[in-house]
C-alpha cells in the first residue's frame, strides 16, 4: 500500500493547452505521478467549441473526442519516459445548413522524458512537508493527417480541424508538487515550439500553467479517494503560413475544473470536468464550452 500512496500523493492531475481542441494543442499530460511506479492505461477526452460565433452563415459546433493509450516506465534512476498514442474523432455541425462532417483516425503521438530533480518521498529522511520537482522535454512527430482540399465541400478546410499538425514539435515541461499530510498543491508549466509543416503552415507557440489543490481521503484502506479542484491558464500565439501571420488565430483562456481519482493497489480510475472562466480565442470567433476526461490505468 505504501507504493500506492507514493503514486497517489505525488500525482499531478494537470491539463494541457486545448485552445482549438485538436492536434495543435499542447500535449495533455493529465495524471503525472512522481513516484517510482510505471503504468499503462486508456484515457478518453471530450471537448466542444462553437466557431464563427458572430456569423449566422458560417457558425458551427465542433466536438473533439480522443481515446489514448498511454504509459510510463523508468529506463534509469530518476528518469521517466511517458508515451501517448491518440485516436481522434472530430465532428463539425454547420448550424445554418444542418449538416455534419466527421473525420477520424490516428492523431499525433507524444513522447516525454522527465528527470527528477527533487523527490523527498524517495530519500532516507522523514519530512513533515514533502515535495518533488520534475523537468523534461517532449517530442510530437507528425503522424495524424493534416492535408485537406479547400475546394472539397465534404472536407473542413480548416487547419484546426485536422487529426494532426503535419509538423514535428518540441516541448518543455516542469511539474512541481508540495504536500503536507493529506493536503497537496501542484503546479504544471508547459511550452511548445511548433515546427512548420509541408504546407508551409506553422501553428503558434503554446504555453500553459496549471495549479491543483487536492486531498487524499482514506489512506491505508483498500480504496483511496482524491478529490481536487484546479485552474489552468492557456495562451497561443497566432498561426502563420509562409511566414505571414494569420488573423483570427491564437488567444487565451482560463479553465476552472474539478475531478476525482480513485486508487487501489493495482488500478487507478479518474475523471475531470472543466468550464471556461474567461476566454478570448481567435479574436472572439471561437468559444470553448466545456471539456471532460476519464481514464483507467494499471500500475506495475
Amino acid at each position: 500500500m505504501k507504493k500506492v500512496l507514493l503514486f497517489l500523493l505525488f500525482a499531478f492531475p494537470s491539463v494541457g493547452c486545448d485552445l482549438c481542441g485538436c492536434a495543435n494543442s499542447n500535449a495533455f499530460l493529465g495524471l503525472m505521478p512522481a513516484s517510482n511506479r510505471g503504468f499503462m492505461g486508456v484515457r478518453y477526452r471530450y471537448q466542444n467549441f462553437t466557431s464563427h460565433v458572430t456569423s449566422t452563415v458560417l457558425k458551427t459546433e465542433e466536438s473533439f473526442q480522443t481515446t489514448e493509450l498511454w504509459g510510463r516506465f523508468f529506463p534509469i534512476n530518476k528518469v521517466q519516459v511517458m508515451a501517448i498514442l491518440p485516436y481522434a474523432i472530430h465532428t463539425q455541425k454547420q448550424i445554418a445548413q444542418q449538416q455534419s462532417i466527421q473525420i477520424s483516425g490516428l492523431a499525433d503521438p507524444t513522447l516525454f522524458v522527465h528527470y527528477s530533480l527533487v523527490n523527498t518521498l524517495l530519500d532516507s529522511t522523514l519530512h513533515e512537508v514533502n515535495q518533488s520537482l520534475l523537468v523534461g522535454a517532449g517530442l510530437k512527430p507528425a503522424l495524424g493527417k493534416f492535408r485537406y482540399e479547400e475546394s472539397n465541400p465534404n472536407q473542413v478546410a480548416n487547419a484546426n480541424f485536422q487529426l494532426g499538425t503535419g509538423s514535428t514539435d518540441w516541448m518543455l515541461n516542469a511539474l512541481y508538487n508540495i504536500r503536507y499530510a493529506a493536503w497537496g498543491i501542484n503546479a504544471d508549466a508547459q511550452y511548445r515550439f511548433p515546427g512548420e509543416n509541408p504546407d508551409s503552415y506553422r501553428f503558434g507557440a503554446r504555453s500553459s500553467v496549471a495549479m491543483t489543490l487536492f486531498y487524499a481521503y482514506g489512506r491505508g484502506h483498500k480504496i483511496t479517494l482524491m478529490p481536487y479542484v484546479n485552474t489552468t491558464l492557456e495562451y497561443a500565439a497566432r498561426d502563420s503560413r509562409a511566414g505571414l501571420s494569420i488573423e483570427n488565430t491564437g488567444g487565451g483562456i482560463q479553465w476552472l475544473g474539478a475531478g476525482l481519482e480513485a486508487y487501489s493497489k493495482r488500478f487507478v480510475f479518474g475523471l475531470n470536468f472543466a468550464k471556461p472562466a474567461a476566454q478570448n480565442l481567435s479574436n472572439g470567433e471561437l468559444q470553448a464550452i466545456d471539456r471532460f476526461s476519464l481514464h483507467i490505468s494499471y500500475l506495475f
